[in-house]
C-alpha cells in the first residue's frame, strides 16, 4: 500500500472515531471533513481496501468494539454507545453479523485467552 493511502485511511479512521464520539458515524460527515464528494470518497475506499465505504466505516466501529470488549472494563450497552449505536440490541446483531460471534460470545472468548 502506497503511504499517501495509508494516511488517507489514518485521516479517516480518525473522523470515524470522532464521530463515534458524537454518535453519527457515515460516509457524508467524513467527505464534508475530508472535502470530498461521497462517491469520490467511496471510489477512493473501494479502490485501496476492496470495501465499499459503510463496510469499511463499520470495520473500524467493530474493531474499536473487539478492543473495547476484550478489555472487559465495559458492558455491552456502554460499548455501544461508544461506537456510535443509540441501541445496544442492534449494536448485538451487526457485531454477530461482521465478527461471527455476539459481543458476549466474544468477551468469554477474551477472558478465557
Amino acid at each position: 500500500m502506497k503511504k499517501e493511502d495509508k494516511a488517507f485511511l489514518k485521516q479517516v479512521e480518525k473522523l470515524v472515531y470522532e464521530q463515534m464520539k458524537q454518535k453519527h458515524v457515515n460516509c457524508d460527515t467524513v467527505c464534508e471533513s475530508l472535502g470530498m464528494t461521497n462517491q469520490g470518497l467511496r471510489r477512493k475506499i473501494l479502490e485501496i481496501t476492496g470495501k465499499t465505504g459503510g463496510k469499511y466505516l463499520l470495520t473500524i466501529r467493530m474493531k474499536y468494539a473487539q478492543e473495547l470488549l476484550a478489555k472487559g472494563k465495559y458492558a455491552i450497552k456502554h460499548i455501544a454507545l461508544k461506537c456510535g449505536y443509540d441501541d445496544a440490541n442492534n449494536f448485538s446483531r451487526t457485531f454477530k453479523r461482521e465478527v461471527g460471534m455476539k459481543p458476549t460470545e466474544y468477551l468469554e472468548s477474551c477472558v478465557m485467552a
